[in-house]
């Protein structure tokens, strides 16, 4: 914090009808606006066309002498080096292997613009630096600030390496540009939940420690770290899990981002810097409530109790692997406990016993393991045979039930009746409500709030902040 500042100077950057002796506490109480080209910061005027920040987000980006400057002088510089930021984009859409063409359709730009973005000496809109910026997973933020603007390369590498990799179908430049701005935007919900850590709730439970256990046989520790989580959670042997989401976003404050991939993918789960989060895809198998469960499930396994080095930045799970039994050895260590996990955190093996004393006919056993604790048909099969000794597969399979509309409804509230239309699928859900939260309390304006849920600033209002609010907190 910086302090001993001459008040005259708090006055004349925040304005004389803010208090406090530090910048921090004048920022807090400020409602001066400053705004952000390519090359500078200066003072907000009418008319002008870059990003508007508020006191506080320019304060926190980018210092109080760099704030002194811009009001003193009329704008202080923003760029470390006549290559940025052109060598930094140019860098990263190489280190994820993407071409020209690639990112110049993602931005919805030409070819031959985005060559004169990443040609150093370019002036560009930074509302168009910042759209690129996100899609590469940098902090537009401190873009030409910053070299190389936060990224993390070992998610960079490992992206790339999926993308060449033979024996990953369907994983593609559009996957990499999918799981590149999902990452950012892990990244932006875990800085914006920082900030809102002091004044709200942001998770209910601490996070674990990280268990490296991958031994013989995996299942075991899976089922045990299912009731470690439970046990954290405060939850009874038996207890039914409404929400995986809830669990997620809200006990463990963790980052679930709901994306529509290539139909093979199921989910992944992917760290950005210091940041974790959870990918879903909501098409295939996943479009059954049931089945995306398990998926949320198996993921929140891996993020959970994973190593950072197991999950080599990302790690990306296909939909037939996840409709593997956790006792069939052709799988990996860290797959079988993932698995393992996902169906035993769901339905608890004693509570699968239990359902199963009751009944003589396999798929009756089933139905009900199906019903009560909302897990796919193939999923809970697999949990009746290795927990009760009771084998369904042979059954007649017509008479299995199908996810009545409460499950549909507490896994995609938030996502199907999001009260700005226009904001894509993986903005929505908690990042929206951090976004709208921030704005809501002054740390941001509704400018950048725009730019984070993908928008044209018009369609960010007050009125839509407080409905995105209302329905995350009612959901």
């Amino acid at each position: 914090m910086t302090t001993n500042i001459n008040p005259s100077e708090l006055d004349l950057v925040f304005g004389a009808d803010t208090s406090g002796d530090s910048p921090e506490s004048r920022a807090r109480t400020s409602s001066a606006r400053f705004v952000r080209s390519q090359i500078q910061l200066a003072p907000y005027s009418q008319g002008a066309t870059g990003r508007i920040l508020s006191a506080r987000e320019s304060l926190r980006t980018f210092g109080w002498h760099a704030l002194k400057q811009a009001v003193i002088e009329g704008s202080a510089p923003l760029v470390s080096s006549s290559k940025e930021p052109a060598a930094t984009i140019r860098s990263r859409r190489e280190e994820l292997g993407l071409s020209i063409k690639q990112l110049a359709d993602r931005a919805h730009i030409t070819a031959d613009e985005l060559e004169k973005i990443e040609t150093p000496g370019t002036k560009t809109s930074f509302r168009t630096l910042e759209f690129l910026a996100q899609a590469l997973a940098l902090n537009e933020q401190v873009l030409g600030l910053v070299p190389n603007a936060g990224r993390d390369s070992n998610l960079g590498v490992r992206l790339r390496e999926m993308a060449t990799a033979k024996d990953i179908h369907g994983f593609t430049g559009a996957t990499v540009l999918q799981l590149s701005e999902a990452a950012w935007v892990v990244a932006r919900q875990a800085a914006l939940q920082d900030i809102l850590q002091g004044t709200l709730a942001v998770r209910r439970v601490r996070l674990p420690r990280h268990d490296p256990s991958f031994g013989y046989p995996a299942w075991e520790i899976g089922y045990s770290l299912a009731r470690k989580t439970r046990q954290l959670l405060g939850l009874t042997e038996d207890e039914p899990i409404d929400s995986v989401r809830k669990v997620i976003e809200d006990d463990f404050g963790l980052p679930l981002i709901q994306l529509r991939m290539d139909q093979r993918f199921a989910g992944a789960t992917m760290a950005n810097g210091g940041a974790r989060g959870i990918v879903i895809n909501e098409t295939g198998m996943n479009s059954n409530v049931w089945v995306r469960r398990m998926t949320m499930c198996h993921e929140l396994g891996h993020l959970l109790w994973d190593p950072d080095a197991q999950l080599q930045r990302v790690t990306v799970d296909a939909y037939a692997d996840l409709e593997m039994s956790d006792r069939d050895a052709r799988r990996d260590p860290p797959e079988i406990r993932a698995n393992a996990f996902a169906v035993a955190f769901l339905a608890p093996p004693s509570a699968v016993q239990t359902i199963a004393k009751k009944h003589s006919d396999p798929l009756t056993i089933v139905a009900e393991v199906m019903e009560t604790f909302g897990i796919s048909a193939t999923a809970a099969k697999h949990h009746v045979r290795n927990v009760a000794k009771r084998d369904a597969f042979g059954g007649w399979q017509d008479n299995l039930p199908e996810p009545e509309d409460h499950w549909i409804a507490m896994e995609n509230l938030t996502l199907d009746f999001f009260p700005i239309d226009k904001v894509p699928l993986s903005r929505r859900g908690k990042f929206a409500w951090c976004v709208a939260k921030s704005s809501q309390i002054g740390e941001i304006t509704t400018d950048s709030a725009a730019s984070w849920l993908a928008v044209r600033p018009g369609d960010v209002t007050e009125e839509a902040l407080k409905a995105i609010c209302t329905l995350r907190e009612d959901s």
